[in-house]
């Protein structure tokens, strides 16, 4: 086998991507945490208002418009920018979503793993110390689900697959490479605070909790070079949070 097919099965290599410095991805990021702010501060507050609906349902509406659109575009246009500056490999190889290994699916389970353990440590230390009152946004603070609304459910799934789909698809898929160019085997680091900072419009306390996903995630994706395990960490850790939200686990 060829280095270069050795490599190519690697994912992405960072010289076959323009290189994403720190400017530009704080730009990126800055302009993320920027529409997440509105989001969370004028847009929800407003449909509320409008519509008498419940605030979590809002986030639904007001994310995908406001944030996950907006991102998924960006997203697009750089890649696209990519092509006409003559890069040349397919979609899905550029993007590193290659088949799931052995490998990929142990790295998975275990990030997931110690990502729901340190972030149900840091919850429980909060809690003890009297300031669990903030672990979710307000708009997350809803009443466990019963009959008659057990619609949010089916409304809340396709958000979710926008959600983590579309910000995998955007911070690893597209981003992480090129961050990969500029800083080599510190790109994870850059993409896990910069991720960080881009939820900085919920509270501390929430931020606290989201410390082991936003370093633990990027880190893994960069050691496999394969954004489905980045994909499966974030889904399975959203989808345990958002459920037992729902049926008053949490």
């Amino acid at each position: 086998m060829t280095t270069n097919n050795a490599a190519s099965r690697k994912g992405t290599r960072p010289d076959r991507v323009p290189a994403l410095g720190l400017a530009g991805s704080a730009a990126l990021f800055g302009t993320a945490a920027l529409l997440l702010f509105l989001t969370t501060r004028v847009a929800i507050p407003a449909l509320v208002s409008a519509t008498g609906a419940e605030a979590v349902v809002m986030w639904f509406l007001a994310a995908s418009l406001v944030l996950f659109g907006p991102l998924l575009l960006a997203a697009a246009l750089l890649l696209r920018r990519e092509r006409r500056a003559g890069t040349q490999e397919s979609l899905g190889a550029r993007l590193r979503l290659r088949p799931m290994n052995g490998g990929d699916w142990l790295w998975a389970a275990g990030g997931l793993v110690a990502v729901g353990a340190l972030t149900g440590g840091i919850g429980a230390t909060l809690r003890m110390l009297h300031y669990g009152a903030g672990l979710q946004p307000s708009f997350m603070a809803f009443e466990p689900l019963g009959p008659g609304r057990y619609w949010i459910l089916g409304a809340w799934l396709p958000f979710f697959v926008l959600n983590i789909v579309g910000e995998e698809f955007v911070w690893r898929g597209v981003v992480l490479p090129r961050q990969e160019a500029a800083f080599g085997g510190k790109a994870w680091l850059i993409n896990g605070v910069l991720w960080l900072l881009f939820h900085a419009a919920f509270p501390w306390q929430v931020l606290l909790t989201l410390v082991p996903i936003t370093v633990l995630l990027p880190y893994v994706v960069q050691r496999r070079r394969n954004t489905w395990v980045g994909i499966v960490i974030h889904a399975g850790f959203g989808a345990m949070g958002f459920l037992a939200l729902a049926f008053g686990l949490a």
